[in-house]
């Protein structure tokens, strides 16, 4: 649903939870971040489809062939049919909705995902300014580990992040492998379920 894209942070720990060869939809794709990580890595997938709420992204998003197909739809309501995908992507995402719109995108997630599903977030709370008039840009809820893990997910940190967006750059990155497993002092949220 944003245009901005996720963390260069995430890019090694999404890059090897993709399965090469497997089916991939990226929700709220955004800027085609990671189809085009995913596509240029030793993991690339079968088949990539882009999802996203705004128009006017998915428009250039479309233009630059990342993706097999691109739609545009609402994360709530995934048009798409049960167990459709091998690896169901949704990187800062879920912080754009309010907790209970959240919580039916999982729903969803769970719903078209026949094997993966891997959903990163902020683990601070900051405001996100609106670009090229994308109102989807707003951060409307915050999620915390346990959010996930009463989902069935299981949460790794990102990056070391006790003091916010204040924390200097020498910590969030020298602290990160303390904050891998303890992410409730991580920058960012890293959770992954896999569905049966």
């Amino acid at each position: 649903m944003a245009v901005m894209s996720s963390s260069f942070l995430l890019d090694p720990y999404i890059i090897n939870l993709i399965d090469k060869g497997t089916s991939l939809l990226d929700i709220a794709c955004g800027s085609g971040k990671w189809g085009y990580l995913i596509q240029g890595s030793h993991k690339s997938s079968s088949f990539m489809v882009g999802l996203d709420a705004w128009g006017p992204q998915l428009v250039l998003v479309a233009k630059k062939q990342i993706y097999d197909d691109v739609v545009l739809c609402d994360v709530r309501f995934l048009p798409l049919k049960d167990s459709c995908f091998d690896t169901v992507l949704a990187c800062e995402v879920i912080e754009h909705l309010e907790k209970t719109d959240g919580k039916v995108l999982l729903k969803e997630l769970e719903r078209v995902s026949c094997g993966k599903i891997i959903v990163s977030t902020p683990n601070i709370v900051f405001d996100q300014d609106v670009v090229d008039d994308n109102p989807f840009q707003v951060h409307k809820s915050k999620w915390s580990t346990n959010d996930f893990r009463r989902n069935g997910f299981k949460v790794r940190g990102v990056g070391f992040g006790l003091f916010g967006r204040g924390t200097p750059s020498f910590m969030v990155m020298g602290f990160s492998a303390l904050a891998y497993f303890f992410p409730q002092i991580s920058y960012l949220l890293l959770a992954v379920k896999e569905v049966v």
